[in-house]
């Protein structure tokens, strides 16, 4: 994912999210180019001219919010482009026998997300309940594929280096530790790489498990990239946070055929060869994905809120940490148990029967309470005396329950806001309850329906 962060100063110290420079291949959406035969140099034009023109209707996400527009989702953009071109001076860099290399120009063409202006919404505009869950359900749907499919590889990269896509070409990140495992977590390929940096910069690191002299040791990246590259090809690779990941690769395989870097959006011909090895890779996000499951919306930000990242000894641990996320998002047992921990959390923090500073005397309710009894029901109606508890299980256009989530006893009324105390009622039972003669023993009926099967995947997840 490309998202247009404040430039954030050089350190070499920790765990960095990469603003990723480099053209995108293997994203699943096209590329685009502006203008292309307007490009005086000839090189440059025969690569942009590899590229289908941008069409109208495609905006950039701060074109969008000028217009106090958002995309329907940013997280998934419909296409990227290439550009418009940007002449910059590349500083010159200091050589081994104490001088510096000349100051030189290079045109750029950074690449950025594009999104299709007649699905835009109002910025402020938050999805509503039912877009939420079916944007969750989407995501659920997603980690049951990943983990089912045979081709599935999890990727780790650790880099050094600066996120910032104005850093200088020698100070931009690259790999010095890359970690495989299978959709299960069994290791696949776990190699430590010497990122030909000075040792007073590695003894900052946090490295896990090894130290600046192993890294010293360690094979270049230039020596196991065709290896890497092997491992991908033709797979699924799916990582905890994209940018990182892609950005560091694509970086070490430029230095591997210039010995050098190049600034953030610059076409070379061997451009093209390296984008072609990337694109034999489908790349996919688990950071995003995650953003969508838990479903918490950045109002600010018009997005989901990107959750941080676990700590972890290694790229192998982070890869481990990425399958058992994903096994969260697909077991139904574990994904109730989530959102329970969730609505009871809120509970504590005082989040349960407040007044809702709009829509009269109705009282918030709890989002995590709501989707967690949506997840129980498995699209069944939970009512035992309902004739017919499946009729409703059929998705609706937007992929979420057509079940309804309702307190048993009246939330106004003091009733807990907490899936042991709710329960998913298909219409015409939940007219019933409503509208009809509800007796205790029903009443009575539908919280021990509620706790017994509450209980019941608890348990499970243990």
């Amino acid at each position: 994912m490309f998202v247009e962060f404040d430039a954030v100063p050089f350190s070499p110290v920790g765990e960095q999210h990469v603003v990723c420079g480099a053209t995108p291949a293997g994203f699943g959406a096209p590329v685009y180019v502006q203008n292309p035969d307007a490009q005086p140099n000839d090189v440059l034009k025969s690569l942009l001219q590899r590229y289908p023109r941008l069409p109208k209707g495609l905006k950039s996400a701060s074109q969008l919010k000028a217009a106090g527009l958002r995309a329907s989702n940013l997280f998934h953009p419909d296409a990227y482009v290439l550009g418009p071109p940007q002449l910059i001076a590349i500083p010159g860099a200091p050589t081994s026998t104490g001088r510096t290399t000349p100051e030189w120009e290079e045109t750029v063409y950074p690449p950025s997300p594009v999104y299709r202006a007649d699905r835009a919404l109002p910025y402020s505009t938050p999805p509503d309940a039912v877009e939420a869950q079916a944007i969750r359900h989407a995501a659920i749907r997603w980690a049951q594929g990943v983990l089912d499919d045979p081709d599935t590889v999890i990727l780790a990269v650790s880099a050094i280096g600066s996120p910032a896509p104005s850093t200088p070409p020698l100070e931009r990140a690259v790999p010095y530790e890359i970690a495989l495992t299978s959709a299960g977590g069994r290791k696949r390929w776990h190699q430590f790489i010497n990122p030909e940096w000075e040792t007073t910069y590695l003894q900052q690191l946090q490295l896990g498990h090894t130290g600046p002299a192993e890294l010293k040791a360690a094979p270049r990246f230039r020596e196991v990239a065709d290896t890497l590259l092997r491992r991908l090809q033709g797979k699924r690779v799916v990582t905890y946070g994209r940018n990182l990941q892609y950005a560091a690769i694509y970086a070490g395989l430029e230095y591997a055929w210039l010995q050098d870097g190049l600034p953030n959006g610059s076409l070379w011909p061997e451009t093209a060869t390296t984008l072609t090895k990337l694109n034999r890779s489908r790349w996919e996000c688990a950071r995003l994905r995650h953003s969508e499951f838990n479903s918490d919306w950045d109002l600010a930000a018009g997005h989901f809120a990107l959750p941080a990242e676990e700590l972890a000894a290694d790229a192998l641990d982070r890869c481990r940490m990425t399958v058992a996320l994903l096994r969260r998002m697909a077991d139904p047992a574990l994904r109730y148990a989530e959102l329970n921990a969730r609505a009871e959390r809120a509970v504590q923090n005082g989040k349960s029967h407040r007044r809702r500073p709009q829509g009269g005397q109705r009282l918030s309710r709890i989002a995590a309470s709501r989707h967690a009894v949506l997840e129980r029901s498995q699209g069944g109606c939970e009512n035992p005396r309902c004739p017919d508890p499946r009729y409703t299980s059929t998705l609706s256009r937007n992929g979420s329950y057509l079940l309804e989530v309702d307190h048993i006893d009246d939330h106004a009324k003091g009733g807990a806001d907490l899936p042991k105390a709710m329960i998913a009622l298909c219409p015409n039972c939940h007219a019933l309850k409503t509208r009809g003669t509800v007796t205790d023993e029903f009443r009575a009926l539908l919280r021990a329906t509620a706790l017994a099967r509450h209980q019941q995947l608890l348990a499970a997840a243990r």
